[in-house]
């Protein structure tokens, strides 16, 4: 019954704050929050306030200091990850009077940003985490990110305390900052507070031994990974500047459990571990977690890589390159969003490890569900708001039934409301199912391995002719008309064949949307033993100019939902391409728009022109790529 009440309760405050923020607008209910929060904190003169910035492993440090101090005292700190003014000031309007601390977060994602909150916090004692390239856009050099955490040192109080990571350069130099007491930490034998004997290998917890003042006391903690050292740490020496024993901190910290989506491990009903560190995903931290996947002991290695955040510029590069790493540690690597597919620029080709992108979390999820098995310890590395990654374990045993790709919800899944809302649920993609031998099709003969074909990507339906989506079928019947050749209709394509010179070649107009592409091409290759080496494909690019034409040999899609969906299909980017520029001249028109709009009468011509252009680098292609393989082929000696 009491739970019940409690239930109805939680219910109305949620509806009553929804209504609230929708009468009022949610900039309006900020700043009164704030300004309640102002009036407040003057009268907290009990309560001991710890500010915690950095770039990363804040909200591991606070809940570890907040599991530590609650075993000696009444306090509180920010829930999860609400860290900006308005969450720093419920925070605080949290607080009693007769509360001893509050623990809180304080963010700096931007230049400026740290002032308004630490003018309301005021903390008594600051740790500072890290420096590290998060938020890299915002600020372009670690020196700025530096200045902005150091604001938290200069704050503090002369009866203060500054705690500090000796092992961070950028960290450690800003106790020139601090006119309040500093103790520094770290593994670094200059550090205060110092860690030694580290022992971190799956399945085994982080431990190592902390010293301090000449006390040396052994820490075991539940967290994975020796990179949280610096979060304990700090929480040890936050935990010890409110002036609690290291004996009592280790005693409090053993208890405290790994936090949701930071490298928390959850074992499945059917065996499957995973590591889920998929709440952010900065490109800078995934060197700690494959460190930790690297010496980690299990049957099998699985690394699941999402959206990399603050990649900075090169991203399609940069992926190519973590791919690279997780191939060279795991049995099978998994990519998922829209930069996947520039993972398979690093494919190892002839090694055991299975490398598998998708743009779809379902279709990752599909693939997982029969691949996974017991004894397999899976990484989830992504980043929450962009790929709720989360599902990946949910789905193992039916507890999730939406899969929105770009949601943009903060919470993870398990503590949204929505989650067994069926939403989004397409069929699976060719690229999730088993691979399975060519399909035997008795209608149509296999293609001889010399034979190139050359492939048009458009949308079947007169009403797409003209459209920048169809230029790739446009170049092909330009093509055949050149070459003298008729189209032949087959259920699911168009084709023409014929020679150019001494080459076989074979011209495809696939009767399907832009979208299914790659599933009705991979059908299509099965059934004719089409291997992606022999195939060019032919289709539209946004980010040319228009009537420029490109050729190049592998790479991502480029956002090209049908160039997706080939990639994916096949799990491989090994296709040559030739790109005709469609880039368009109006901004205000929306990109899916356009592109399956007619062309002006006024960017006809270059289309046309980009069209003919684009038959004859096919043409230039197919002549490149016999004279390579005639090369290629073993010299023979006559018989005597």
């Amino acid at each position: 019954m009491r739970l019940a009440t409690t239930q109805l309760a939680t219910k109305i405050q949620l509806a009553l704050a929804w209504r609230i923020r929708k009468v009022f607008g949610d900039e309006r209910i900020d700043r009164v929050v704030v300004r309640f929060a102002q009036i407040w904190r003057p009268y907290l003169t009990t309560p001991l306030f710890v500010g915690i910035t950095g770039s990363a492993g804040k909200t591991t440090t606070k809940e570890l200091l907040v599991a530590i101090l609650s075993t000696k005292a009444r306090g509180t700190g920010n829930p999860g990850s609400l860290n900006v003014l308005p969450e720093v000031a419920k925070t605080i309007l949290r607080v009693r009077r007769d509360h001893d601390f509050c623990v809180g977060e304080l963010s700096g994602h931007r230049p400026g940003q740290l002032d308004a909150p630490l003018s309301l916090f005021r903390p008594t004692i600051g740790i500072v985490t890290a420096v590290g390239n998060d938020h890299w856009s915002a600020y372009n050099s670690l020196d700025g990110v530096a200045e902005e955490k150091g604001k938290l040192v200069a704050s503090l109080p002369l009866t203060g305390t500054a705690v500090l990571n000796a092992d961070d350069k950028l960290v450690k130099e800003m106790a020139q900052r601090s006119r309040a007491k500093v103790i520094t930490y770290g593994t670094s034998p200059a550090a205060q507070l110092r860690a030694s004997s580290i022992d971190s290998t799956w399945p085994a917890r982080l431990a190592f031994d902390a010293t301090y003042e000449g006390q040396r006391v052994r820490i075991q903690t539940q967290l994975c990974g020796e990179h949280w050292i610096s979060a304990v740490l700090g929480a040890l020496g936050g935990a010890m500047a409110a002036g609690m024993s290291l004996t009592a901190c280790a005693d409090g910290i053993a208890n405290a459990p790994a936090f949701s989506g930071r490298m928390q491990p959850v074992t499945t009903n059917d065996g499957v571990t995973f590591i889920r560190d998929d709440f952010k995903a900065p490109l800078w931290t995934v060197d700690a977690c494959f460190q930790f996947m690297r010496n980690a002991r299990a049957q099998r290695k699985i690394i699941v890589i999402g959206t990399l955040s603050d990649s900075g510029s090169k991203s399609a590069a940069k992926y190519a390159n973590v791919s690279k790493q997780a191939q060279e540690i795991a049995d099978i690597v998994v990519f998922i969003g829209p930069w996947a597919s520039h993972a398979l620029k690093k494919r190892k080709e002839g090694d055991q490890t299975e490398l598998r992108v998708f743009s779809r979390v379902f279709d990752a999820a599909q693939f997982l569900r029969v691949t996974a098995r017991a004894g397999d310890l899976v990484l989830l590395k992504g980043t929450n708001t962009q790929d709720h990654l989360q599902r990946l374990v949910l789905d193992r045993s039916n507890e999730i039934a939406c899969w929105q790709d770009a949601c943009k919800r903060i919470e993870f899944c398990t503590e949204c409301p929505l989650r067994m809302k069926a939403s989004n649920m397409p069929k699976a993609s060719p690229a999730s199912e088993p691979v399975a031998p060519p399909a035997a099709d008795a209608a149509r003969s296999p293609l001889a391995t010399n034979e190139q074909v050359i492939v048009g990507l458009g949308n079947a339906g007169e009403k797409f002719a003209g459209t920048p989506h169809n230029v790739g079928f446009a170049a092909l019947d330009q093509l055949a008309s050149t070459l003298g050749l008729a189209w032949v209709a087959h259920t699911d394509a168009w084709m023409a064949r014929g020679m150019v010179g001494s080459n076989p070649v074979c011209l495809v107009k696939l009767r399907s949307k832009m979208n299914l592409t790659g599933a009705n091409l991979k059908t299509l290759a099965d059934a004719l033993c089409i291997s992606p080496s022999q195939c060019i494909l032919v289709y539209d690019e946004l980010d040319l100019p228009l009537g420029v034409v490109r050729t190049r040999l592998g790479g991502g899609a480029a956002g090209h939902r049908g160039m997706v969906s080939v990639l994916e299909a096949f799990q491989t980017d090994r296709f040559r391409r030739v790109k005709i520029g469609v880039g368009q001249s109006d901004s205000t028109v929306p990109r899916l728009e356009y592109v399956v709009t007619p062309f002006p009468e006024e960017s006809r011509p270059a289309a046309e022109a980009a069209a003919e252009n684009a038959a004859r680098r096919a043409l230039e292609l197919v002549a490149d790529y016999a004279r390579t393989q005639k090369s290629e082929k073993p010299a023979t000696t006559a018989s005597p």
